[in-house]
């Protein structure tokens, strides 16, 4: 094989290659994206409307919108609590609600105004609570058999 013949399909190869690259950068995927979330923290959204115009200012976030409700999951495992200490911020006025699932017997105890929330919880027996955040501050949920904090909600 002579070296013209060897360039010209080395070339030809290196044409279909660099045509597939451009190709495959214009087009895209429906598959799911990898993009990691906090599976403990969840907020309804809202549908957005075909009519709002590019322009138009979002609402707040409903985690940071006290008409909207902050659901927390919490799971008590083998000693240890997720979330783990994690900071969330939250509006006074904006109601938090807990779902709780643990392996054993435990008091959740948000220290919020004035005595607090309290909530027992029994293994394997999905408990849910909730309560309102009245006051700007910040404020531990933890898990009171177990000494830790589940999760911090800064209040403004």
């Amino acid at each position: 094989m002579s070296g013209s013949i060897r360039t010209r399909r080395g070339a030809l190869a290196c044409g279909i290659l660099a045509v597939g690259l451009l190709g495959a950068g214009c087009t895209t995927t429906a598959g799911p994206q990898n993009n990691p979330s906090p599976p403990a923290i969840s907020t309804p959204t809202s549908p957005s409307s075909p009519a709002e115009s590019q322009s138009s200012i979002p609402p707040s976030p409903p985690s940071l919108n006290p008409e909207y409700p902050l659901t927390i999951n919490i799971v008590i495992a083998k000693g240890k609590t997720i979330p783990s200490g994690e900071k969330i911020d939250v509006r006074v006025g904006q109601k938090v609600i807990m779902n709780v699932i643990s392996d054993s017997d435990d008091e959740i105890h948000a220290h919020t105004d004035g005595a607090g929330y309290e909530m027992q919880v029994q293994p394997g027996r999905p408990t849910k609570g909730s309560f309102t955040i009245e006051s700007p501050g910040s404020f531990e949920v933890e898990s009171h058999h177990l000494e830790k904090i589940i999760v911090i909600l800064n209040a403004r």
